[in-house]
């Protein structure tokens, strides 16, 4: 679908989903994964957030979480990076 989509040879792609998150590539004839979630899925994290939220999950609690996020207008500055590509999600909620 990235290669439909970008018209790349060989996209990057985000898999996000309930259970698994991954930074996936097409590289020396075979797909690698880059990075991932060391803890808790995106997608699971984001079904969290909307529940703490009480939003809808119609059509999906993603969807609404970026329908409210367009409203925002205070961003937050996040004081450091991670070297590597694999997160960790867990304290986000707490």
């Amino acid at each position: 679908m990235g290669r439909l989509i970008t018209k790349c040879n060989d996209p990057t792609v985000l898999y996000v989903s309930g259970g698994n998150t991954q930074f996936i590539a097409y590289s020396q004839n075979r797909y690698r994964i880059f990075g991932e979630t060391i803890d808790i899925a995106i997608g699971n994290c984001l079904d969290r957030f909307a529940r703490v939220l009480k939003l809808s999950n119609d059509p999906s609690p993603g969807y609404n979480i970026e329908k409210m996020a367009e409203k925002g207008k205070k961003f937050l500055h996040l004081p450091y990076t991670v070297k590597g590509m694999d997160v960790s999600c867990s304290g986000i909620l707490y």
